[in-house]
């Protein structure tokens, strides 16, 4: 594979924050689930997973309830809430490459066919990821089917 790639892979961060909304979406309508919950069924580690839930906070995509049955909820229903959403907050900009987001840094911008597909992947991955919701992923687990990416 050439060099370059390894920038694409999504990080840890994105991986483990999906986890933890899934964990969280699963207890939708019955209460907060408690952040050393989130940890002990996803296998991460608190430190880590507490950073991640501070993102997640922050981006308006859950929100912490106090006391004794407190913990952690979705801000909304997990049908609304998308994979494109969550990737946003955990990662930040999802373009390939510079140039998709800040076209009009490029002298060849214009012209440059390579920039157009960079375009059109872009906006595939745009597509499948805010199609994708968190309770898409939880009736794909029920069901244990496999996951439909066509677009």
């Amino acid at each position: 594979m050439g060099q370059g790639f390894e920038s694409m892979k999504l990080s840890s961060r994105c991986r483990y924050g999906t986890r933890a909304m899934l964990e969280i979406a699963r207890h939708y309508k019955k209460g907060p689930v408690k952040r050393r919950d989130i940890a002990k069924s996803q296998g991460i580690s608190l430190d880590y997973l507490e950073n991640i839930l501070i993102a997640l906070k922050s981006g308006n995509l859950i929100r912490t309830v106090r006391g004794a049955k407190g913990g952690f909820m979705l801000e909304t229903a997990p049908e609304k809430i998308s994979m494109l959403q969550i990737l946003t907050v955990l990662e930040g900009s999802l373009a390939p490459i510079q140039c998709v987001e800040e076209g009009d840094g490029c002298c060849r911008t214009g012209h440059c066919i390579a920039r157009k597909f960079w375009l059109d992947f872009h906006q595939m991955q745009v597509t499948v990821l805010k199609g994708t919701s968190l309770q898409s992923l939880l009736d794909l687990e029920s069901a244990g089917g496999e996951y439909d990416y066509s677009i």
